[in-house]
C-alpha cells in the first residue's frame, strides 16, 4: 500500500511562500477556498478534504492560517489537518442548509477581529458562492476585496520533491486501474462495469480514491469531452475510451486511452493514429523554457496537416497536481514559457460527430526530455474478442 505522502514542513513552506506573494499584492488576509469536488486549495495547504461541506484556509501577512470548516466537521477536521486552528462557521455548513437551532458558532465578524484588513484576497474565486461573499463583505466594511488566484497559482505551478513523488505514485497505481481494463473487458460489459474494474483495482493498490470518476464512453458516447459512464452495453467494432486515474496524498494522475473490441476500421485506425502521434509530439516538445503557446500551435499544426482540424477542441496539456486537470492549460493563445517541475496531463482529444477519443498521460518538464509517469498501452489497441467472449 501507498505510504507516499507530503511532510508536515512542507504545508508550513507553502504558508510562508504565500505570504511573501501576497506581500507584492499587498494582501492583509488571504482566503483559500474549496468544495468537496473541488478540493485542491483546502487540501494544498491543510491537507484537509471537505466532505458535503466547504471550507477556507484564512492566511494572514503574517502569522499562523486557520482552517475555517463547517458546523458537523470538527472531529474530522481535527483528525487529518496540518494546521492546528480550526474555527467552525455557518456559512460552510452542507448545501441542504440546515439551521442547527441553538447553535453558537462564531460570524465573519469575530473571525476578522484579529486582523486589520484593508484588502482581502479570495483564491478560489470562481467557485466562491455570492452568499458567502456578501456575508463576508458586509463584515469587513469598506475593505476592498480581490480575487487572489493568481496569487495561489505563483506558488503551486511548480511541483516539490515530495509533491512528485506523490504523482510517480498515482501515475503506478492508475496503471494497475488501467491493466484491471485491458486485462478483463469485453463485448456486453457496461461502461459502469468497465469503469467498477479499474476503481476496485486502484483502491485495493494504495489509492485513497480515484482522481476523478473514472471514464468508460463507448461507440455513440466515446466523443464526449467530459463525460460519466452509463449502463450502455460496449459492442465490436466501435471505440471504447477508457480514463482511469487515482488519487494519492490530495495528487491526482490519468491515463487515457481509447480501444476497439474486435475489427478496427482503417478509418478508424487512422483516426486514432493521428491523436497517439500527436501525444507523442506533444511529450517530445514539453522541455524547459519552451514557450507553451509553441508547443500547442506545432501540435495543432500537425493535426490539421493530416485532415482532423475540426476535430480540435482544446490545447494539448494542462496542468496536474492536487486536481488531474489544472492551471494552466497549454494552448495557442497561451504567454507563459514551461519551467522545469511543472506537471501536465498530455492530453490529445479529437471527435467528431460520430466518435472521439482522448489519448492522456502525465509528463514531468525536465531541462531535457520531459519525464513521462506512464507509457502503458500507448498504441492503438485492438483487442482480441474471441479469447474474452
Amino acid at each position: 500500500m501507498s505510504q507516499v505522502f507530503i511532510a508536515d514542513k512542507e504545508f508550513e513552506e507553502r504558508i510562508q511562500r504565500t505570504q511573501a506573494a501576497m506581500a507584492g499584492q499587498n494582501l492583509d488576509v488571504l482566503l483559500a477556498f474549496s468544495t468537496e469536488s473541488e478540493p485542491a486549495l483546502v487540501r494544498y495547504y491543510s491537507d484537509y478534504w471537505p466532505s458535503f461541506e466547504t471550507a477556507v484556509v484564512l492566511i494572514p501577512a503574517a502569522g499562523k492560517p486557520a482552517l475555517l470548516i463547517g458546523p458537523e466537521s470538527m472531529v474530522f477536521a481535527r483528525s487529518r489537518s496540518r494546521i492546528e486552528r480550526i474555527i467552525q462557521l455557518m456559512d460552510f455548513r452542507e448545501s441542504s442548509q440546515p439551521n442547527y437551532p441553538g447553535s453558537k458558532l462564531p460570524t465573519w465578524a469575530d473571525v476578522f477581529k484579529e486582523y486589520h484588513v484593508t484588502k482581502l484576497g479570495i483564491a478560489g474565486w470562481h467557485m466562491f458562492p455570492h452568499a458567502i461573499y456578501s456575508n463576508l463583505a458586509k463584515a469587513l466594511g469598506g475593505a476592498t476585496i480581490v480575487d487572489a488566484d493568481a496569487v495561489v497559482r505563483s506558488v503551486m505551478i511548480t511541483k516539490s520533491k515530495g509533491e512528485l513523488n506523490c504523482l510517480r505514485e498515482a501515475a503506478r497505481i492508475s496503471e494497475i486501474g488501467l491493466k484491471a481494463i485491458l486485462d478483463n473487458i469485453k463485448p456486453g460489459l457496461t461502461e459502469v462495469q468497465v469503469a467498477g474494474l479499474a476503481t476496485a483495482a486502484m483502491l485495493n493498490s494504495g489509492a485513497e480514491a480515484t482522481g476523478y470518476p473514472v471514464w468508460c464512453c463507448s461507440g455513440p458516447n466515446s466523443n464526449q469531452a467530459i463525460s460519466r459512464p452509463t449502463h450502455r452495453r460496449i459492442q465490436a467494432g466501435e471505440i471504447v475510451q477508457v480514463c482511469v486515474g487515482a488519487k494519492v496524498s490530495g495528487y491526482s494522475n490519468s491515463i487515457g486511452r481509447p480501444l476497439v473490441m474486435g475489427h478496427c476500421d482503417q478509418e478508424i485506425r487512422r483516426f486514432l493514429e493521428v491523436g497517439h502521434d500527436a501525444e507523442e509530439m506533444t511529450i517530445d516538445l514539453m522541455r524547459s523554457g519552451t514557450p507553451a503557446a509553441e508547443v500547442a500551435k506545432k501540435v495543432h499544426g500537425f493535426i490539421k496537416d493530416r485532415g482532423y482540424g475540426d476535430t480540435i477542441l482544446y490545447g494539448p496539456a494542462h496542468g496536474c497536481g492536487q486536481m488531474e486537470c489544472e492551471y494552466p492549460f497549454v494552448e495557442t493563445s497561451s504567454t507563459f514559457n514551461l519551467v522545469e517541475n511543472m506537471v501536465f496531463q498530455v492530453d490529445i482529444f479529437l471527435a467528431n460527430r460520430e466518435m472521439g477519443f482522448r489519448w492522456e498521460d502525465a509528463v514531468i518538464v525536465t531541462n531535457g526530455k520531459a519525464e513521462q509517469l506512464s507509457s502503458l498501452g500507448r498504441e492503438v489497441k485492438c483487442l482480441d474478442i474471441k479469447e474474452r467472449i
